[in-house]
C-alpha cells in the first residue's frame, strides 16, 4: 500500500520562502546581537559612578 507523493508546487514554494525567510531573519538577528555586543565592549568616555564617588547624605557641604 504505497502511495505516490502528491506534487504541490505552491506548498513547496511557500515552504522554501518560509525557510529562507527564517534563515535570513536569524542571520539579521545574529548580526544585530553581535553589533550590540561589540559596541558594549568599547571603553566609556567617563567611567560610571561607584559607591565611593557619592558623598554620604549626612556630610556637610
Amino acid at each position: 500500500m504505497s502511495r505516490a507523493p502528491l506534487s504541490d508546487p505552491l506548498g513547496t514554494a511557500l515552504s522554501w520562502v518560509w525557510a529562507l525567510g527564517t534563515a535570513a531573519g536569524l542571520a539579521v538577528a545574529g548580526a544585530m546581537v553581535q553589533a550590540e555586543y561589540s559596541s558594549a565592549q568599547a571603553p566609556l568616555a567617563r567611567p560610571s559612578l561607584s559607591a565611593d564617588d557619592i558623598p554620604p547624605a549626612d556630610s556637610v557641604g
